[in-house]
């Protein structure tokens, strides 16, 4: 090769080298760009201690089955990762917006298919139905839905459900300790809520012997990440999620 051709060899050589590179992991922009992901502070898949500071940024205090695997799987593919700890309903518009690259922990529905790909399962969710218990309604009988007030917090995927299953929603409280606050007031016949969540704070409220509770469906738990960063980085998603089962609890 001529001197007057080097500076093009040179070049290829350069390029080569990255798309070696690139097939050998992930090929992320760059192993220092990081990874934005929202969520919300929802025990026990994510949470501060009680009492502590909230920041929105999350740090080290922020823990849960989710966020502990999902901090693990982004460990072991070398990819820095920042968590925002927002309102749910806030963290799925960031995503949306373009604002985050996901969101988590987060059950599936066809809006969600729509922006974003989710993941394999990152932890367990059950959907129930929680009434005080001299409540004589039952989500079993079919005049359930004409007679019964119901309430899901806003953001969640119980509430979109309820509301296209035609059920009475007269309460969209922001979390669902607004949702226990308003059933144990009798402000509504009964809530819909995840059943890790709503026992923890039924146990904080030492409500749990004036409930009974009815299991509606299964609904496993993702993380979701905006289509445009999917396909920008196309072997991302299989490579999460043959990192999960490394990070089992």
């Amino acid at each position: 090769m001529s001197y007057k051709l080097w500076p093009n060899g040179y070049l290829v050589v350069i390029l080569t080298s990255a798309l070696l590179i690139c097939s050998s992991v992930v090929c992320f922009a760059s192993s220092e760009e990081k990874v934005i992901l929202t969520t919300h502070n929802l025990y026990p898949y994510g949470s501060y201690p009680q009492g502590a500071l909230e920041k929105i940024i999350a740090d080290e205090t922020f823990e849960g089955v989710a966020v502990d695997r999902v901090r693990c799987v982004f460990k072991k593919m070398g990819i820095p990762l920042e968590i925002h700890v927002v309102p749910w309903r806030r963290a799925q518009r960031m995503v949306e917006q373009g604002l985050a690259n996901g969101f988590f922990a987060a059950s599936q529905n066809d809006f969600r298919d729509e922006i974003a790909v989710k993941t394999k399962k990152i932890a367990d969710q059950k959907w129930n139905w929680y009434m005080l218990k001299d409540n004589p309604l039952s989500p079993q009988d079919q005049s359930f839905k004409e007679l019964a007030s119901v309430g899901g917090f806003i953001g969640a995927n119980m509430l979109k459900w309820m509301k296209e299953q035609n059920y009475r929603v007269t309460a969209t409280p922001k979390n669902t300790e607004g949702l226990l606050k308003l059933l144990l007031a009798r402000r509504v016949d009964a809530v819909m809520a995840n059943n890790y969540v709503m026992q923890a704070l039924l146990r904080q409220y030492g409500a749990e012997d004036k409930v009974k509770v009815y299991l509606n469906k299964d609904k496993p738990l993702f993380v979701y990440f905006l289509k445009e960063f999917i396909n920008s980085q196309p072997t991302f998603i299989d490579t999460f999620n043959r990192h999960l089962p490394e990070c089992s609890q």
